[in-house]
């Protein structure tokens, strides 16, 4: 039979009998089972309980508690004997345990404070006493400047005397009532939840006072950030020995049957009030009314040996404090509003920032404004004339499909044709010879929302891109071949990999392609997942296309009023997204991530 923990429902239960299961004897120490414990085995951060186990013939000195497959392992230097199947009593080292329930504790305390500065932050570990510093640790960074208004809500919920509840639950529970788990629930230990107030659940199986009011100073002292994650650093003040409750000193163990039924009967009962969920009002009913199940266990006092009367009358009265007091935390009032002083220093709100696509768009407008070019931005909703027509793409183009891009149900123009959402930034090419009344010199970057009907890791149905023109006199490919290295060098750093293959465009001639090296795979076009190298499936070659490039075609000139015999141009268009993807550091393997609107992923940027 696995150890029953008593410690999971009461922290504050000092001394307890139990019947020894099995005694283990190495050369350094002995082990010692029993069939319930109130020792804390150490883990989740806390240490374990000290203290003796003490028989008739022996006393084992426990110096360390662990968990074993559902067994409690007691160790420590055992002075006499103690036999399989005696009764012995177990006394807790009562200061070196109120210790480890303050360090618990406030941990706890210091989560729900940052919760409350920031939401949606969740603490994912932490250690309160194995190690020499304790801290709890987050799944973001907490900025240094923080830390007061962290210090602040601290300071806050210990004032606010909130009670810390306990509750034996299920896996499927926790998962039901959606209580969030930084770790995997264990299948062979029993589940417990804390509550601090009104806060959300979380799971817990330390030890953990019963108000917040009963913590020791608690005070942040650094925080440390790595990976992402950030820990924050606490220390607690230090328990006078004279404020703890005293505890007596129980030497041996001689009680009776009937008296070992009754200490197993207030076991089992506590448990029982830890698992209810009814109001405060039916609990004081059942279990103090006056035919509760505390003047029941009263009655049973007749059965005891006169002798241990006066100790069975000690446990009950041990036992009615206890249904007080756990009843009087389930009816509390909310604590009154804090004193403020408003000389105290703000909490500062979280601040947002530009979306990463933003930030790209004002990078590659600067980059392209050192050069001469200038920032124009033409209509997303936009007629077949300019989408299409203008840009030498015959009635049967393949892009004109419905399946390719998307048309808006309006009535179409007898010059411009139907009205579509507007699949490149190449309908501001003509657009900005129109502007220009014609005129050459010409040099703009056209930024704006595209839309084609795809979607999956390298494409949305919306997407930003950038469009390039240029027309002048003698302008060739040497001179787009210039400006594409020189923004490849800008804005992805000195050493990119770039390519430029010919291809077909309608609106271009010649044509080109231009790639750039994948950032994932290093141009491979293989990566490694979970040991095992397979096919990069954002770039599925090493090289990732970013679009189009080419000299303008003659028809493309001629529709925009300039005569092809005195001017020519280059012209590119590429999509923004797609272009910020490759940016050495991001690891951006899905496109569709920008458009998320997940803060854990946006707050990289």
């Amino acid at each position: 039979m696995p150890t029953k923990l008593l410690y999971l429902h009461d922290s504050y239960q000092k001394t307890t009998t139990a019947k020894v299961t099995k005694v283990e004897q190495s050369s350094q120490q002995t082990i010692v089972y029993v069939d319930q414990t109130l020792f804390y085995p150490q883990g989740g951060g806390q240490p374990s309980d000290i203290g003796d186990i003490i028989g008739a013939n022996g006393t084992l000195k426990v110096s360390f508690v662990s968990y074993n497959g559902g067994n409690l392992q007691h160790k420590g230097k055992l002075v006499g004997h103690l036999q399989i199947g005696e009764v012995v009593t177990l006394n807790l080292d009562w200061e070196h345990r109120y210790q480890h329930m303050q360090w618990h504790t406030a941990g706890h305390i210091l989560d729900q404070a940052v919760k409350n500065v920031f939401p949606g932050i969740h603490g994912t570990n932490g250690e309160h006493g194995i190690s020499k510093k304790m801290h709890v640790e987050f799944d973001q960074p907490i900025p240094l400047g923080n830390l007061p208004a962290i210090q602040a809500q601290i300071e806050s919920i210990v004032a606010a005397n909130l009670p810390i509840s306990l509750e034996m639950v299920t896996k499927d529970e926790i998962i039901k009532r959606q209580i969030y788990a930084p770790f995997d629930l264990p299948a062979n230990k029993p589940l417990r939840i804390v509550t601090i107030g009104k806060y959300p659940s979380m799971p817990d199986g330390g030890t953990q006072l019963q108000a917040t009011s009963e913590s020791q100073p608690i005070t942040i002292t650094t925080t440390k950030a790595k990976n992402g994650h950030s820990s924050l650093y606490y220390e607690v003040g230090v328990i006078a020995p004279e404020t703890l409750p005293k505890v007596e000193s129980v030497t041996t163990n001689t009680d009776s049957e009937s008296l070992m039924v009754l200490r197993q009967h207030i076991a089992s009962i506590k448990e029982q009030l830890m698992a209810e969920k009814v109001t405060a009002f039916d609990l004081k009913t059942k279990y103090l009314g006056k035919k509760g199940l505390f003047n029941d266990f009263a009655k049973q006092i007749k059965a005891v040996p006169g002798p241990e009367r006066k100790t069975a009358g000690q446990l009950l009265n041990e036992l009615k404090n206890f249904f007080e007091t756990t009843i009087a935390s389930r009816s509390a009032a909310p604590a009154a509003q804090a004193w403020l002083d408003v000389t105290l220093p703000g909490i500062t709100p979280p601040v947002g920032h530009v979306h990463p696509v933003s930030q790209a768009m004002e990078e590659i407008t600067t980059i392209f404004e050192r050069i001469g070019f200038t920032r124009v931005r033409y209509p997303e909703v936009e007629w077949d004339w300019y989408a299409f027509g203008a840009l030498n793409m015959p009635s049967s183009h393949p892009a004109r499909d419905e399946w390719e891009t998307f048309f808006v149900d309006a009535a179409a123009s007898p010059q411009k044709g139907k009205m579509v959402l507007t699949p490149h930034t190449s309908n501001g090419q003509v657009r900005e010879m129109e502007r220009l009344d014609h005129k050459p010199p010409m040099r703009m970057i056209n930024i704006n929302r595209t839309y084609r009907r795809q979607q999956d890791a390298t494409h949305t149905q919306m997407f930003h891109q950038f469009e390039g023109l240029v027309v002048d006199k003698g302008i060739n490919i040497p001179h787009l071949k210039g400006t594409l290295d020189y923004f490849a060098q800008e804005f992805f750093g000195p050493g990119t990999k770039s390519r430029i293959r010919p291809f077909h465009f309608q609106f271009t001639e010649p044509s080109f392609e231009v790639d750039f090296s994948c950032h994932l795979c290093q141009g491979t076009g293989k990566i490694q997942v979970d040991g095992q190298e397979t096919k990069c499936k954002f770039c599925k070659s090493g090289w990732h296309e970013v679009g189009g490039a080419g000299m303008i075609h003659p028809n493309v000139l001629k529709a925009g009023g300039i005569d092809p015999e005195e001017y020519t141009g280059f012209a590119f268009g590429w999509g923004v997204e797609r272009t910020y993807s490759l940016k050495e550091g991001l690891q951006i393997d899905d496109i569709r991530l920008l458009y998320s609107g997940d803060l854990r992923f946006l707050r990289q940027f």
